[in-house]
């Protein structure tokens, strides 16, 4: 239950409840109460205690304060999908180029490996906590609960794993050792119909935890030559994990994104291309960031860009890009052209 704690130091400044989460228990509690509006709707402050924490073992031959090229990916993936969540939730993009040196430094992980093993922990609750900091006042009280121990769950929970490794030895050809090793009980069913009702509230939330599947996808892959692996305690051998993991991952998918949009923001700052913060309308009505190259920065398109930016102007492009689950992950643009004179109309009843 939250814990009052003041907000500041003056007398007059009302205290803002605090929900401390030291497990898994505690934080599906809290999601249930969030999720059936039982918390009282007020901000809140979110402190995560020793939880979530991945742990991952890696038993065999030369794994000993061993991280392999295999592992290493794998754990890049995590930093990949941490960053693109905050990116999704905090700037309303599915692209990590929208963040900061800052922010990236702010959310970046350090795996601890322990001597005389290869055990390794990444403790997510900084990343949680973070992550509260950065929406605090951009959402309501209980939208902010959900939303942090949703990712909370997704990215670190023992249930996110296991739920994970029964769907995917669902369609696979594993013994029935293996299903009964990741089969959920009771209780874990009835705590991932929470979780799911949390992720269809939250569609940016959904698309976070496809990320963390990702991951958990290429942790699988990174077992190479251990005889073992050990996810969050789910003891899997070699040929288990090399059977689950042998789906093929989600890829992302080459687009055109051509059409009308307004320059929110040009970025000057890389030598060999400009970064352009963009805003779509019709069927490309979204924001993100493309790149334009430095050989077609021509004087006559550095032109038509400024103007676009300090005149507000609409301006019809043609983009290259890459979608996955809807998200744009990368864009460069090939060409700058005024729009006719309806495309312009139409472009600025629909622009805010």
């Amino acid at each position: 239950m939250p814990e009052n704690v003041e907000s500041g130091d003056l007398p007059s400044e009302p205290a803002v409840p605090r929900l401390i989460v030291r497990s898994e228990e505690d934080a599906f509690t809290l999601l249930q109460q969030a999720l059936t509006s039982e918390l009282e709707e007020q901000p809140y402050v979110l402190e995560f205690e020793n939880w979530p924490i991945l742990k991952l073992r890696f038993v065999g031959e030369g794994y000993d304060s061993t991280i392999t090229p295999h592992i290493a990916e794998a754990l890049v993936e995590l930093q990949h999908a941490m960053n693109r969540s905050y990116a999704r939730l905090v700037r309303h993009s599915g692209s990590a180029n929208v963040l900061t040196k800052e922010e990236r430094k702010a959310i970046e992980f350090k795996a601890k490996v322990d001597e005389g093993s290869s055990l390794i922990t990444v403790d997510l609750g900084e990343y949680a906590e973070t992550l509260t900091t950065a929406l605090v006042g951009k959402m309501s009280g209980t939208e902010l609960v959900i939303t942090i121990l949703g990712v909370a769950i997704s990215g670190g929970a023992l249930l996110a794993y296991k739920a994970f490794l029964a769907a995917r030895s669902e369609d696979k050809k594993v013994d029935q050792a293996t299903k009964q090793t990741v089969q959920l009980s009771e209780q874990e069913t009835k705590r991932l119909e929470i979780f799911a009702n949390a992720l269809t509230s939250n569609p940016a939330l959904k698309s976070s935890h496809e990320d963390f599947d990702n991951v958990r996808h290429d942790i699988l892959k990174s077992v190479g030559d251990a005889d073992q692996l050990d996810i969050q305690g789910i003891p899997l051998s070699q040929d288990q994990a090399r059977k689950i993991a042998s789906t093929p991952r989600t890829k992302a998918e080459e687009v055109q994104l051509n059409g009308i949009y307004r320059i929110v923001k040009l970025d000057w700052s890389r030598e060999d291309e400009v970064r352009i913060s963009l805003y779509g309308t019709g069927s490309t009505k979204q924001e993100f960031i493309a790149s334009m190259r430095a050989h077609n920065l021509t004087p006559q398109n550095i032109e038509k860009l400024k103007a676009c930016e300090w005149e507000r102007r609409p301006v019809h492009l043609s983009i290259n890009a890459t979608v996955l689950r809807g998200d744009v992950t990368t864009a460069t643009i090939v060409g700058v052209e005024w729009p006719s004179d309806g495309e312009t109309s139409a472009a600025s009843a629909e622009l805010p």
